[in-house]
């Protein structure tokens, strides 16, 4: 097939399959895996297989139940949620609307983790805590180069990581990175990238599970015709981990 034809659900299903078979779930767990291959589809333009995808994870005996679909399809939600922070909102909420066209009525979860969300103080302290924990003593150079940009550097603290990342309810600092470094890499972002290799070094993941996760996001760039020829590896942020 050539890279000018778009791919198919016969494609997105084999994908799934690799992406399962490849990623470190003995080390990182079985429930990840997932949040890669939806951040990076919809990321890379491919929202509608988020349909696909979602079909695909109920076939499996674990989402036998109404309940644990319901629980699956909300970590799934977050996973857009979290990227419209960043890819923007357009992309996630077509791929929501693709599950949601393949969900059985009594799957639906009317659950909402945001309803209560608040601006101010103590949203800023939450947004900004996460930031020193992806960051640490680099984000002194980040807020440097925003000083005359206040406006990205507001941003950052209050939506970006105050209103969307540092929400945990639902995905754990693991799962977060998992989506935010799918999200950026597949954009083939070099900087933010590096930035975000060396964040899920921080929370916990080792090098060589971090190493495996890009070569599984790159799995997903292949499938959307996406060319990744910018982005850092693990080993080239290591030192700075």
């Amino acid at each position: 097939m050539s890279s000018s034809e778009e791919p198919t659900a016969d494609e997105a299903k084999d994908l799934f399959e690799k992406l399962e078979q490849k990623f470190p779930s003995k080390t990182l767990g079985a429930e990840r895996w997932y949040l890669v291959a939806i951040a990076a589809l919809t990321g890379g333009g491919q929202p509608e297989f988020a349909g696909n995808l979602y079909a695909y994870l109920v076939e499996r005996p674990h989402y036998a139940t109404s309940e644990a679909r319901q629980a699956l399809v909300r970590r799934l939600r977050e996973a857009l949620v979290k990227s419209v922070s960043i890819i923007g909102v357009c992309r996630p909420l077509e791929a929501i609307f693709n599950i949601d066209a393949v969900q059985k009525p009594e799957d639906k979860d009317y659950s909402f983790s945001r309803e209560n969300w608040q601006s101010g103080p103590e949203n800023h302290a939450r947004g900004v805590a996460w930031l020193d924990k992806i960051y640490k003593h680099n984000r002194t150079g980040t807020i440097n180069s925003l000083a005359a940009h206040k406006d990205f550097a507001w941003i950052s603290a209050n939506i970006t990581y105050g209103l969307y990342l540092s929400d945990r309810q639902i995905l754990d600092d693991i799962d977060t990175e998992m989506v935010v470094l799918s999200g950026i890499m597949i954009q083939n972002l070099k900087r933010e990238t590096g930035w975000h290799l060396r964040g899920t070094r921080r929370v916990g993941v080792s090098h060589e599970d971090v190493e495996v996760v890009q070569q599984c996001i790159e799995m997903v760039a292949a499938f959307a015709r996406v060319r990744l020829n910018k982005i850092p590896r693990v080993a080239d942020i290591e030192h700075e981990v």
